[in-house]
């Protein structure tokens, strides 16, 4: 009998979120009418919490402590209007739970008439926008009390943004935050919890509450580790390492290796796992292109396997023509089909093609159904860091067929803060992850390794831990 009544109290909520959702999944977390989906919470919500005219307000008298939903949520992109009285205090609870103490056994995004002659004395992490007694907002976004103001709180993982009045003024990481943090507000470890909204004793206005649930991509790509970042002496050790790790392979493996190709690849089909590619090119000439005459041997050698030829192209965009480069390009990818192999396009700063938008230009006009483009995150954010990379990716779609990552510090230019181990700076990979699945990209991922210091299996073994995390459920 149980089982049949959790079934229905499952279907029941089920049918409920669906109703609040919209076509594009925005939930109204306030459907204006009523508090229905919401409990108050350290008294009633009846005595000091009202719905008029499309608008949550408090009175700000005895009652409720704070309002909260009935659900919980996690990974989510809330945003809101609010309205504050002069000298007005609220504050906004995120993955609070239902006992204890909303702004220290969860999280709090501070609201308050930062003008008000009554807060002049507070500490910065006490202002608006602030993850309070945390982190202090970069900057003052508010309006002045009595105007609508708008407020958005992005929380993915650890990764939590803030803006007011479309202004961001806070980026970071709340793990980080509880490292310094934890002891005291307990709540910035927590993952999951309530929304609400505080009464502080004033009178405050809400509307427009409104939820996205941000969901992590449910298809996991293969992962290979790029040859730069695996420092063994032997093809075996290499497999191996990676294997234990949890790796599915080796790519963008150098051309010339102690080992022949052929053992190579035996080697790691031995340790079930798979060589994804080989990165080689060549360079254009105002009367041709020259290259390696080793890169057409290792095509032979690799027929019959599925691995990927990637590309580069180097050359001099005031020198060289899209003409040279796409002769250049299937001269080569001629050579791949007769082994059966596919070729991306490797956009690398620096070379005529550095651009993901190069890449796709140049395989249009090589029109060879063996060639594709290859999305490099170190050389994207390099390149072309203002570029709108949602936009980048969706054009590349149709020849999408490989994607490197790395740690990142977006904002930098130098090659040590784009290239790290994955748990390192702030680029968020799971925004990057969810682009892919937005375009239907089902190809394998590498992990860009380039000279990254330290020991090489323990740069691995972050990097891989990164990587599950993306995955947690």
């Amino acid at each position: 009998m149980s089982n049949i009544l959790t079934v229905l109290l499952l279907t029941l909520l089920s049918l409920t979120l669906s109703s609040a959702k919209n076509e594009a999944g925005i939930i109204d977390l306030f459907n204006g009418k009523d508090l229905d989906g919401w409990e108050g919470i350290g008294g009633d919500a009846s005595k000091n919490w009202e719905v008029k005219d499309g608008t949550l307000s408090c009175t700000g008298g005895k009652g409720a402590q704070w309002i909260a939903t009935k659900q919980e949520f996690s990974d989510f992109d809330l945003s809101m209007d609010f309205n504050l009285p002069e000298n007005g205090n609220s504050g906004i609870f995120i993955r609070a739970p239902k006992e204890g103490i909303p702004y220290v056994d969860g999280i709090e995004i501070q609201l308050l008439d930062d003008a008000g002659e009554k807060w002049k004395n507070l500490k910065p992490n006490q202002f608006t926008g602030a993850i309070y007694a945390a982190l202090a907002p970069s900057h003052r976004a508010t309006k002045a009390a009595g105007e609508w103001q708008s407020i958005r709180i992005t929380c993915v993982g650890p990764k939590c943004m803030v803006w007011v009045n479309g202004q961001q003024i806070i980026d970071t990481k709340l793990d980080d935050l509880a490292k310094v943090h934890g002891k005291r507000i307990p709540g910035l470890h927590r993952t999951i919890g309530r929304i609400g909204m505080q009464n502080h004793g004033d009178s405050v206005y809400f509307k427009n509450i409104k939820l996205t649930i941000m969901e992590k991509v449910k298809t996991r790509p293969l992962l290979f580790a790029f040859h730069n970042g695996v420092h063994f002496n032997t093809a075996n050790k290499k497999a191996k390492t990676l294997k234990e790790l949890g790796y599915d392979g080796i790519g963008s493996a150098y051309l010339k290796s102690k080992e022949p190709i052929k053992e190579r690849l035996s080697t790691f089909k031995k340790n079930g796992l798979k060589v994804f590619s080989f990165y080689v090119g060549g360079k254009l000439k105002k009367d041709g292109h020259n290259y390696d005459p080793a890169i057409s041997e290792l095509i032979r050698e690799l027929k019959g396997t599925d691995t990927v030829i990637e590309l580069y192209v180097q050359g001099d965009k005031n020198n060289n023509t899209d003409e040279e480069a796409v002769n250049f390009v299937r001269e080569i990818a001629g050579q791949a089909k007769e082994s059966g192999l596919k070729v991306v396009l490797y956009p690398h700063a620096g070379f005529y093609i550095d651009r993901i938008g190069d890449a796709v230009r140049i395989a249009k006009k090589a029109n060879q159904e063996n060639v594709g483009v290859m999305f490099n995150l170190c050389h994207f954010l390099q390149v072309e860091p203002k570029s709108n990379m949602k936009e980048a990716i969706e054009n590349a779609a149709p020849y999408l067929w490989q994607v490197s990552i790395s740690g990142a510090e977006e904002g930098s230019h130098s090659w040590q803060q784009l290239i790290q181990t994955l748990d390192r700076g702030n680029f968020d990979q799971s925004k990057l992850m969810n682009l892919l699945k937005g375009v239907g990209f089902n190809g394998p991922v590498g992990l860009q390794c380039y000279a990254i210091k330290g020991d090489s299996r323990e740069n691995l073994k972050r990097s891989i831990n990164a990587w599950n995390k993306i995955w947690m459920p």
